[in-house]
C-alpha cells in the first residue's frame, strides 16, 4: 500500500523544488548514462568550456560546492581525460583546471542527449510557460551567484 502525501507537504514550494530537482537529476542521468557523467561533472565542464583555465577554488565557489568536491570531481574528469589539471605556474600553492580537446568534444556530443533531458522535463510546459519558469528561477535565485 502507498502512501499519499498531504496537500500540506505536497503543495509546499520546497518541496515542490526539490522534487523538480530530483526529477531532472534522473531525467540527466538517464538520458547522458552512456558518457558515464555526472550532472555535477557537466556543470564543471560547461565552467571550463566557457573560462580556459580555472583554480579548483574557483570552481567550487561559482558552483556553490565546496572544494573537496571540486577535487573528487575534477579527479573524474581527469580519469575521463576530459580535464587537465597542472600546477599554476604563478602560485606553485594552487592548481589551474582546462578542458582537454576530449572534453571540448564530449560537451558536443553530449548535446543532443542534455537537450532531450531538458524537453523530457519541460514537455508539460508550452514555450511561454518554459521561458516564465525559466525567468522566475533566475528571479528566485538572483544574488546567489
Amino acid at each position: 500500500m502507498s502512501v499519499r502525501l498531504p496537500d500540506t507537504i505536497r503543495d509546499r514550494l520546497p518541496y515542490l523544488l526539490s522534487r523538480a530537482y530530483l526529477r531532472q537529476l534522473d531525467l540527466f542521468a538517464r538520458h547522458t548514462a552512456a558518457f558515464g557523467i555526472s550532472g555535477r561533472e557537466y556543470a564543471v565542464m560547461l565552467l571550463l568550456e566557457a573560462h580556459e583555465k580555472l583554480w579548483q577554488s574557483q570552481i567550487a565557489e561559482a558552483l556553490g560546492l565546496d572544494r573537496t568536491t571540486v577535487t573528487y570531481l575534477v579527479d573524474g574528469l581527469e580519469t575521463h581525460g576530459w580535464a587537465a589539471r597542472e600546477r599554476d605556474p604563478n602560485d606553485r600553492r594552487a592548481y589551474v583546471i582546462s578542458l582537454t580537446a576530449a572534453g571540448q568534444q564530449t560537451l558536443v556530443d553530449i548535446g543532443p542527449a542534455v537537450q532531450r533531458a531538458k524537453a523530457e522535463m519541460l514537455a508539460p510546459l508550452n514555450d511561454t510557460e518554459q521561458e516564465q519558469l525559466r525567468a522566475l528561477l533566475v528571479r528566485l535565485n538572483a544574488g546567489t551567484e
